[in-house]
């Protein structure tokens, strides 16, 4: 096995396989294959399975190679003989996020994240890259999302949540992004809280940065991200990463959206309309944009007022008197 990072300190066979397969490898300068997407992936999982095959058994060569020959023409062969053959550009990344302090998990290792595969099943990232406490993933926790530009109200309301949710030890759950995120995490890391950051890019340059170093190393603040530790930015790894902050929580809320534009505004209808993973909240305190009082004509609820004293309770009181069937069942994805 490859030595890795905490918590998996090495690679399971099925999470190297899986890297092999799925992972872009930026860090080794991997340009000449293009990996597979999750839906391939899947796929191939799926035709493993079929055979009582496992992705393991990929890594030995001979055993790659029977293979291969049973899935052809099913899947290009070719492709997946020439991403097989990275191990040496796999072993270059790997000794990078190491010393980085980033590890990473596949769906096959026992650490990951249940919500994730119960809740998102067939798109469950393949592979998740964290820095910092992974038991931080399991606990109880409010996921608090909103645009980049915001109002002093609107930063009043966020720094104020994030310290309730230190207080009554509630995680936050957020994207990283500027704004309404930022100001969430701060807030709750300095309170003394736990925070998990849902990163869609740049994770092995969030890691090293002075607000999180103390953070992470005090196992306050975890970071994930599905996508590559040096990804740059893409808007629909942004857009993506949505389902994975409202997976990991309990609750959501709001506090400052855009109407039928923007992050926020489509991860929240996504939600409403869609997954339906938790109770959705919407901030009506203050100067709100217009994007929050048209996400609560499509269902989503009122925050409760501050002072918040028992916040977990009082978000499953209001869930429950605010359509309990629409707010808290979730429809099958598939």
């Amino acid at each position: 096995m490859i030595p890795m990072a905490s918590p998996n300190h090495r690679l399971s066979e099925s999470t190297q396989a899986t890297l092999l397969l799925c992972a872009p490898l930026v860090a080794a300068k991997v340009k000449d294959v293009s990996p597979l997407s999750l839906g391939e992936f899947n796929d191939l999982v799926a035709a493993l399975a079929s055979r009582q095959r496992n992705l393991a058994e990929l890594l030995d060569s001979t055993a790659a190679n029977d293979l291969l020959q049973e899935l052809h023409p099913q899947f290009d062969t070719d492709q997946l003989r020439a991403l097989l053959n990275r191990g040496f550009a796999l072993s270059l990344s790997v000794e990078k996020w190491t010393a980085g302090g980033i590890w990473v998990i596949s769906r096959d290792d026992s650490v990951y994240p249940p919500r994730l595969s119960e809740r998102l099943k067939k798109l469950a990232p393949a592979l998740l890259y964290g820095c910092g406490d992974i038991d931080v993933l399991n606990t109880s926790g409010l996921a608090i999302v909103g645009s980049r530009d915001i109002d002093e109200t609107g930063i009043e309301f966020t720094n104020s949540l994030g310290e309730a949710c230190a207080r009554e030890q509630l995680t936050v759950i957020s994207g990283g992004a500027r704004g309404v995120d930022q100001f969430a995490m701060l807030s709750a890391v300095q309170a003394g809280g736990k925070v998990v950051g849902v990163m869609a890019d740049s994770l092995a340059r969030s890691t090293t940065s002075a607000n999180a170093r103390d953070a992470i190393r005090e196992g306050r603040l975890t970071l994930v991200s599905p996508f590559d530790p040096e990804a740059g930015f893409n808007v629909g790894n942004a857009m993506s990463r949505n389902k994975a902050i409202y997976a990991l929580a309990d609750y959501g809320v709001v506090v400052s959206s855009g109407f039928n534009e923007g992050g926020t505004w489509s991860g929240a209808i996504e939600q409403l309309e869609k997954f339906k993973f938790v109770p959705l909240f919407v901030r009506t305190t203050g100067n709100v944009p217009e994007g929050n009082s048209r996400l609560l004509k499509r269902g989503g609820l009122p925050f409760p007022p501050s002072p918040w004293s028992g916040l977990a309770q009082q978000l499953s009181a209001s869930a429950m008197r605010s359509s309990p069937r629409e707010q808290m069942v979730q429809p099958p994805l598939f």
